[in-house]
């Protein structure tokens, strides 16, 4: 039975988890490479030394198994997001207690050599699993790395690489959201839509995932509509609609300010669907009362409060909702170690952000829950 890591005890168990307040976010915020948000530096955690000699690939005499996260907490563009990812994960390795194994977290400024050295330094010290690659470039550089000759879960997907054996990917991919959305919408009885997107990369990507398996499921795309974010050009979205004939669906690639301001001028009498990135489920109803009606697919841990697993673990406050969907993330990364670590990781996991299950090609897959905005709240769709 192992035992929960010291490391942990300058965050002693509560109710309410505080990260501090949200910074405020740009609209050039999101970094299109790694789909996360650049904000400010966070103080640094437990650092593991790195090992110089990268030869050094057994574990030394006299060291302690235990999983090591390794996260860029001291970075000054994702140092807030990433001790969001590291509160969920204690939070998760308190609740599971004594039955969890212990627990060491090496901060990080980037996820180039910093990572890979710290994955080695972490192996060399008895780490049996490395969790780490928040970003993109971070997991990929971890699966061409040496570092999976042991078990690895990156945070993130890696790009252009087959995943070796030892390496599992999970991650908070806003596509795969935009491709549950077009399924949902096909099984609704959807099949001609209506797509409007905005210039930014990220709107960009929401909308091609969309629209390649909306496509592939025998949906059509009839039109797509460019909103610039201008207030002149929202009334504009109306006329545009009304001069597309045939489409019996909408939907919207755009972040949450932009859908508010778009949504009263898409009829009532076209079902009108998006993604996470178009609703905020923590803002006040008086917010989100003008996407009345937004079908989209979201975390258990917004719409299911009485889910088993979301109430066991403290909800953070004073935070963004970027923050709580990684500090969510993080629950469910241990969680998942866990089950690596049993054995067990073929096991579906009924987790806070979604049902995990492992798909070929040593890929976690996430599908959430159906929701709607209702009087200005989230809450789960309805069955017909």
């Amino acid at each position: 039975m192992w035992m929960v890591s010291p490391a942990f005890s300058a965050d002693p168990p509560q109710r309410t988890t505080d990260f501090g307040p949200a910074p405020p976010q740009s609209t050039d915020d999101i970094d299109p490479a790694t789909g996360l948000a650049r904000t400010t530096v966070v103080r640094p955690l437990t650092n593991v030394p790195p090992v110089p000699d990268a030869r050094r690939l057994q574990p030394q005499q006299g060291s302690r198994p235990h999983i090591a996260l390794i996260l860029p907490t001291t970075s000054p563009t994702l140092g807030r997001l990433a001790d969001a990812v590291r509160q969920g994960f204690v939070a998760a390795a308190e609740a599971a207690g004594r039955e969890g194994p212990a627990v060491a977290v090496t901060a990080i400024e980037n996820e180039g050599m910093p990572l890979l050295d710290a994955c080695r330094a972490a192996q060399a010290a008895g780490a049996m699993l490395v969790v780490g690659g928040l970003t993109r470039d971070g997991a990929t550089a971890l699966s061409r790395s040496d570092c999976p000759r042991q078990p690895v879960l990156a945070l993130n997907d890696p790009q252009g690489v087959d995943l070796p054996a030892n390496l599992y990917a999970v991650s908070l991919s806003i596509e795969n959201e935009a491709r549950q959305v077009a399924l949902l919408a096909v099984a609704e009885g959807w099949h001609s839509a209506i797509v409007i997107t905005s210039p930014s990369p990220l709107a960009k990507r929401v909308q091609e995932a969309f629209e390649r398996e909306w496509t592939r499921a025998a949906g059509q795309v009839t039109g797509r509509l460019m909103f610039s974010g201008t207030a002149e050009d929202a009334p504009l979205v109306r006329d545009r609609i009304a001069s597309v004939r045939a489409a019996d669906m909408v939907f919207m690639a755009l972040d949450a300010s932009d859908a508010r301001a778009v949504r009263p001028y898409v009829s009532g009498m076209l079902p009108l669907y998006a993604t996470s990135l178009s609703v905020n489920p923590r803002a006040e109803a008086i917010v989100n009362v003008d996407l009345q009606g937004v079908r989209y697919v979201e975390m258990p841990w917004f719409v299911l409060p009485d889910h088993p697993a979301v109430m066991v673990y403290p909800v953070p406050r004073a935070v963004s909702v970027e923050q709580e969907r990684l500090y969510a993330f993080g629950i469910d990364a241990y969680r998942l170690a866990l089950q690596m670590l049993r054995q067990d990781r073929r096991a579906p996991l009924d987790g806070v952000t979604g049902k995990i299950t492992l798909e070929a090609g040593n890929l976690f897959s996430r599908v959430l829950t159906p929701a709607e905005v209702d009087g200005g709240r989230v809450i789960p769709l309805r069955s017909p």
